[in-house]
């Protein structure tokens, strides 16, 4: 996760390996609300878990101002 935006690193970690981290998501949306939170950072979510087809998300959008 950098500057909002979170990106498939390809990387592989045992689930034991990260499962106590404070960066674990368990779900998407738990990924969001931990980069929300945190900001900028390491996260792990299972690879399951992960869009199809999809390399980054961005997790932060710009606000939009309605006049």
């Amino acid at each position: 996760m950098y500057e909002g935006v979170a990106e498939r690193t390809g990387v592989h970690f045992e689930r034991s390996e990260v499962r106590r981290s404070g960066g674990y998501c368990a779900s998407l949306t738990d990924l969001m609300r931990k980069a929300r939170a945190s900001g900028d950072g390491t996260f792990y979510l299972p690879l399951g878990m992960w869009p199809a087809d999809t390399e980054r998300i961005e997790l932060r959008k710009p606000w939009v101002v309605m006049s």
